[in-house]
């Protein structure tokens, strides 16, 4: 074959595109899942395939599961899987409890109690159950689906941006117990404003000094 400028051109052109098609791929797939609050519907896609999952009540477990024995306290989550397109199956082993750097593997034994079931589920069908962790450490607060590579979805007892305690969206936190909250630039009602005469404290007569004290002939 008859190498000239056009063939190199385009054999360059077409290493330049896998290349960047390539990286495009390598960089969607280092993508960490964003996290959300428990009870917040989640979908996994994969292909054709696409999954709602919901993630909810992670708290310590008062269950017995025949054939296992825990090493630390048994902590529980519902799920509910619902197929949104096509006919998908539930992996319970990709979900994981986490507390920090720690990670809590989902106890995998056939006979959990009410545990969620992996046999498929046609579409607009869903399933729901318990997904069980043998926690040997802190206390979990995200359940995480892993597809042994990276996090795909990510729950939360308390995820970024949720608004803080005791507080509204645009106004101070109440920090005074048995105050009202006050909006930005607003008079605290508790307090009097600056040159007026304290709530609840006779107004003076006039000429007089508020709280100067009468002087005696």
């Amino acid at each position: 074959m008859k190498f000239t400028t056009t063939t190199a051109k385009t054999a360059i052109a077409a290493a330049g595109i896998a290349a960047v098609s390539l990286f495009g791929a390598a960089a969607s797939s280092a993508t960490p899942g964003v996290p959300e609050g428990l009870g917040t519907p989640q979908t996994l896609v994969d292909g054709p395939l696409v999954t709602d999952y919901t993630v909810s009540n992670l708290q310590p477990a008062n269950v017995t599961i025949p054939g296992y024995t825990p090493q630390g306290q048994l902590w529980q989550a519902d799920i509910n899987a619902r197929a949104n397109s096509g006919v998908v199956t539930p992996v319970v082993t990709n979900f994981n409890a986490r507390a920090g750097e720690q990670n809590y593997r989902v106890i995998s034994v056939p006979a959990t109690p009410q545990g969620l079931s992996p046999a498929p589920i046609t579409q607009g069908g869903t399933s729901n159950g318990k997904v069980y962790f043998d926690v040997t450490g802190a206390a979990p607060t995200e359940v995480v689906y892993n597809d042994g590579m990276q996090d795909v979805l990510v729950w939360d007892t308390n995820p970024a941006g949720a608004p803080a305690p005791n507080s509204i969206p645009g106004q101070q936190p109440n920090t005074m117990p048995g105050q009202p909250n006050t909006m930005p630039g607003q008079p605290n009602p508790g307090q009097p404003n600056p040159g007026q005469p304290n709530p609840g404290q006779p107004n003076p007569a006039p000429g007089m000094t508020p709280n100067a004290p009468i002087q005696q002939s």
